[in-house]
């Protein structure tokens, strides 16, 4: 009996659970922007109300703004497709980035706004009983005075600046996005390893993780990732997950594309959570199909002219539970030679910890994307990383006391146009005996 067959994996709950969350996701956004959307307009008509040209042109901007983000959520939320896979590529960085950008300023504004906006009102109706009539008229003058000078008061200018805030941040962030996006680091890695055979020594594996072949990650993109893969001439080429985005179509992408990798001791592949969104099953039988040699829950001994490598492969999975699990079972796939190096490929870098347990000297994984935003000075000193809050190991190597290594990879595509300082990469790993 095959892996596959054996591993049983729910696509329909699976479907369902993920289609769920996507309405319940476009409804948060969608509500979202229409708070926005409703309180902007409101302030710019409350505003600018002195300043009937400006409150015009700004009302217009507003209206164009919402369209261009509101379109394709709508359009594919009712079934109509998304027109972001025919326009251009910075129109899906805006609205990916507005996602993101409109949930902080909404909750920031209720966070901080609500409250300070009670506070103020609170404050005002209490002097307001101390003013006498004729403070009224005075202060009433002095409004009048200054909206015949054409000056906003500093209220104006901060309520204005909270309403075209998100807009120009989003805005100048997609542009730098599309600058950013062909930009792929070589990144070549000495890996230690506890008792690595002397014929081991300077083994190479190219390492590709997070591919997401998808709307972000274009054919273009792949076919750049593929062959500065292949220019490595590493020993065994590896790919830890997420080589899908999430909508299938782009499957004879992926399959055109990853399916060009070379290596001499093979191109071996384990699986994501997003190459599980549309269709598990369906994904697996293309990807095997195909002639790619995916390892799920499995294993296979590699020849390597000296000593062998046994390389498993496990499938994704939230639980570490699942992972000792599925790192047994992969394990007994086949014969452990009595001197093989065993590898394990994980999507998930939490695997390392059962992996460890288990005795598997090297773990490669990806998930991470090295935390998508981090704030670096040059690859040594890490001021802030937002993949700390999530996970236990980000980026880079992982060692454990007993020696047992792990490498994290940053991804070699995106799901999300904005990285910052934690560029795609392509890694070239090479094994190199522990130091003593």
């Amino acid at each position: 009996m095959t892996g596959f067959a054996r591993q049983r994996i729910h696509t329909k709950e699976f479907k369902e659970m993920s289609d769920t969350m996507f309405f319940v996701v476009v409804t948060i956004v969608l509500g979202f922007n229409l708070g926005w959307y409703l309180l902007s307009d409101w302030w710019l008509r409350k505003e600018l109300h002195s300043y009937p040209k400006a409150r015009r042109y700004s009302r217009i901007a507003l209206v164009i703004w919402m369209f261009i983000v509101f379109v394709p959520i709508v359009s594919q939320l009712v079934g109509l497709g998304n027109p972001l896979e025919y326009g251009p590529w910075i129109w899906t960085s805006v609205l990916y980035l507005w996602m993101g950008a409109i949930l902080f300023w909404m909750l920031g504004l209720a966070i901080i706004g609500i409250p300070t906006w009670g506070f103020l009102r609170y404050y005002d109706r209490k002097n307001r009983k101390q003013v006498t009539h004729s403070e009224q008229m005075q202060a009433t003058e002095v409004l009048e005075s200054t909206a015949q000078d054409n000056i906003l008061s500093r209220r104006q200018v901060l309520k204005l600046g909270l309403v075209a805030a998100p807009p120009l941040l989003v805005g100048s962030t997609a542009i730098a996005t599309v600058f950013a996006k062909d930009r792929l680091n070589v990144r070549y890695i000495d890996l230690p390893v506890r008792n690595l055979p002397h014929d081991l020594e300077g083994y190479t594996i190219t390492h590709l993780s997070d591919t997401h072949v998808g709307i972000v990650t274009g054919r273009e993109r792949i076919e750049n990732i593929v062959n500065t893969a292949n220019q490595l001439k590493s020993n065994m080429t590896v790919v830890t997950g997420d080589i899908l985005d999430n909508n299938f179509e782009y499957m004879p992408d992926l399959v055109d594309t990853i399916g060009q990798l070379k290596a001499d001791h093979g191109v071996h592949l384990c699986i994501g959570n997003h190459d599980k969104i549309h269709n598990a099953n369906e994904w697996i039988t293309t990807v095997r199909n195909a002639g790619m040699d995916l390892l799920l829950d499995e294993s296979i001994v590699i020849d390597t002219g000296g000593t062998p490598i046994k390389l498993l492969g496990i499938d994704y999975s939230r639980q570490e539970a699942d992972d000792y699990r599925n790192i047994r079972k992969a394990d007994e796939h086949v014969n452990t030679p009595e001197n093989g190096l065993k590898i394990l490929l994980a999507h998930h870098p939490h695997a390392f910890d059962p992996a460890s347990e288990a005795d598997i000297p090297i773990t490669l994984a990806g998930h991470t994307h090295g935390g998508q935003i981090a704030i670096r000075i040059g690859e040594e000193y890490e001021l802030f990383n937002a993949g700390n809050y999530l996970f236990r190991y980000v980026d880079g190597i992982y060692r454990k006391e007993q020696g047992n290594s792990l490498y994290v990879h940053r991804g070699s595509g995106d799901w999300f146009p904005l990285r910052a300082g934690v560029p795609t990469e392509v890694v070239q790993i090479r094994l190199v005996r522990e130091e003593t």
